[in-house]
């Protein structure tokens, strides 16, 4: 099988009011990508409801992998997700996304142990005052 330069993997939720916008723009920025989608995206990683789910997400990236060549992963969350509890478990849209700060850090660091040759981005999927998706890189 013939691995395309630079290829990516992007982890994501399932949640269809992001999906459509938010992963034209992912590839825009990173370039092309295999997908793994599973609800609460990096959330099975960091803070999974079950061993079986982070197994899955670290399973999909291996085959992403070996199979075709993925050198950087991209850890995503975005606003108002339903597996966190939606935007309302929140005080504020501050205290949000410092809590998806925190849990992509989380999953970042568990995919540097397990995979320390991959090269680990981190994004937050929000939604600005105009309801349009913008993509905030963590540093």
């Amino acid at each position: 099988m013939e691995h395309e330069e630079n290829i990516s993997i992007v982890l994501s939720c399932i949640d269809y009011r992001f999906w459509p916008d938010a992963l034209p723009k992912l590839e825009k920025k990173f370039g092309t990508f295999d997908l793994i989608e599973l609800a609460g995206g990096s959330k099975n990683l960091a803070s999974p409801a079950s061993e079986a789910d982070r197994r899955a997400i670290l399973e999909s990236i291996q085959a992403s992998v070996g199979l075709h060549g993925a050198k950087q992963l991209i850890l995503t969350n975005h606003t108002d997700c339903g597996a966190y509890g939606g935007s309302e478990a929140f005080n504020s849209q501050e205290d949000e996304i410092e809590f998806h700060q925190s849990e992509l850090k989380k999953a970042a660091s568990i995919i540097r142990k397990t995979f320390p040759d991959l090269e680990v981005q981190r994004v937050i999927i929000a939604l600005d005052d105009k309801n349009k998706i913008q993509l905030m890189k963590v540093p």
